[in-house]
């Protein structure tokens, strides 16, 4: 959570001590916390998107239907039961020929997905804004990467769409690759032009995979999920836009995909565990946006281009909006504070301690917001009051000098190879010279700016300085000879 904690109100107190009373013979703490921050005064704009509002009267007892694989519930992995018929009423939605219900959030559909598309040893073109987990993929089955870049929007310093050209030019000259994964939308809302990919994979024979862990929401709003824009596979976190409990994902497939393949790969790298409850709220997060969420998100996306509208004409801050790129996601907010005084650290930070606002993420230029369906009208005024009210203390400054893309790095060691070598940690001014052993990764949004296997330079260690100086004090590098 960022910026500082309100004072619970005696209200909050109260609830702390009844939880005590309910627990006497143990302590609770990361529960008492998060009962806190649950019967606090707060709007949230951040995953997950039932934004702690209890949608679903049916799912109110969790504890009361966390069953395992027992009589009538199914097997997850063995694709049974109505976890099976709950898969395919998904797939159905989302316009897939097959859907994979899985419990560890995106991240273990991206591992499945890497398994099942490129395998041990291959490689695979990669979005650069590529989460961790795709990272991690690379290290456990020693797949090697190959990046393209996208130029950046400015003022908000946010990478824009992925040049076809170049895309094209690395397939011609990496004809090993048999992959190409991209992220859309990514955590500040920009979609990438997938049809279009899509048709330039099919030219090579090559899969078009993708993180779509932020829009899930897309059908409710009226927007196409990947597999029906063209993507082979694609992987949706239902947690993180729609009311479904944190971890809740699906991975979608097309036809011709290896389904067998794809199901082995999910319990491959998931817990023989799933959670029942995790699956149950990703069903009924489904059924919710396909029938009566579906005007409440609609109403989401139309809130989100008001206050898009209201932020450019009341305040001195800079949404991002069609105008900074033609394909957005309708539901995220992300706000520039580039040409003022402050960062959006620090407007973030303003927002929560003053207003009990909490955004999804901020950097040094950008705050960003979630809008759901769960949204309610005080929220929306409350985080709307505080933009304003915040606003009108800030002065104008000059605005920032265009910002420089993170500078291309040089690979001389496997992902895997630099992952299980010995390591060391070192502050980032020590790191000239040596290679990075563990993705640097600034969080959120959880893409890595340096890979492991990679040979860090000033240029790197300048820019991580520059904008991450409050986030990256180490560098885990390999340890060579000479190295302490």
């Amino acid at each position: 959570m960022l910026g500082r904690h309100k004072r619970p109100s005696r209200r909050d107190q109260l609830s702390y001590r009844q939880i005590n009373r309910l627990l006497p013979f143990t302590t609770a703490p990361l529960f008492h916390a998060l009962q806190l921050l649950a019967t606090g005064d707060s709007a949230r704009f951040h995953m997950p998107g039932h934004k702690g509002e209890p949608l679903f009267n049916t799912f109110a007892e969790v504890f009361a239907i966390d069953f395992t694989e027992t009589y009538g519930t199914g097997n997850l992995y063995l694709g049974d039961g109505p976890i099976r018929d709950a898969e395919v009423a998904a797939a159905l939605y989302f316009g897939a020929a097959d859907c994979f219900f899985l419990t560890g959030g995106s991240s273990q559909g991206i591992l499945a997905m890497l398994a099942t598309a490129v395998g041990r040893g291959g490689s695979v073109l990669l979005d650069r804004e590529c989460h961790k987990s795709v990272c991690h993929a690379c290290a456990l089955l020693d797949i090697t990467p190959y990046f393209v870049s996208a130029p950046l929007i400015e003022p908000f310093a946010v990478s824009g769409e992925l040049p076809r050209e170049a895309v094209e030019q690395q397939l011609i000259d990496h004809p090993d690759i048999r992959a190409v994964l991209v992220t859309s939308p990514t955590y500040y809302g920009v979609c990438r032009a997938l049809p279009a990919l899509a048709d330039l994979c099919r030219a090579f024979g090559k899969l078009l995979l993708v993180d779509a862990a932020h829009g899930a929401h897309f059908p409710a709003v009226g927007m196409s999920a990947p597999i029906a824009e063209g993507a082979d596979m694609a992987v949706l976190s239902m947690h993180k836009t729609l009311p479904c409990l944190g971890q809740g994902a699906v991975l979608l497939s097309a036809q011709g995909v290896d389904k067998r393949a794809l199901r082995e790969n999910t319990a491959l790298f998931g817990t023989s565990s799933p959670s029942y409850p995790i699956m149950a709220s990703i069903d009924l997060a489904r059924a919710y946006t396909e029938g009566p969420g579906r005007t409440a998100y609609r109403h989401a996306a139309e809130a989100c281009g008001a206050l898009r509208d209201f932020v450019a004409r009341r305040t001195a801050f800079t949404p991002l909006t069609e105008n900074d790129f033609p394909a957005l996601d309708p539901c995220r907010l992300t706000v520039c504070t580039a040409g003022t005084d402050t960062t959006g650290h620090r407007l973030a930070d303003m927002l929560w301690s003053e207003y009990g606002v909490a955004c999804e993420m901020a950097d040094d230029r950008n705050a960003v917001f979630i809008l759901t369906g769960a949204d309610t009208p005080s929220s929306l005024h409350r985080l709307r009051r505080g933009l304003r009210r915040i606003a009108r203390r800030r002065h104008a400054a000059v605005p920032p000098a265009p910002a420089a893309p993170f500078p291309p790095a040089e690979r001389v060691m496997r992902v895997r190879d630099a992952w299980f070598a010995p390591t060391g940690r070192v502050e980032p001014a020590a790191a000239e010279g040596l290679i990075c052993a563990r993705p640097v990764t600034p969080y959120p949004p959880g893409v890595p700016l340096l890979w492991p296997g990679e040979k860090i330079t000033r240029a790197h260690i300048e820019l991580i300085r520059e904008r991450w100086y409050n986030e990256i004090s180490e560098i885990t590098v390999v340890i060579s000879k000479g190295t302490q």
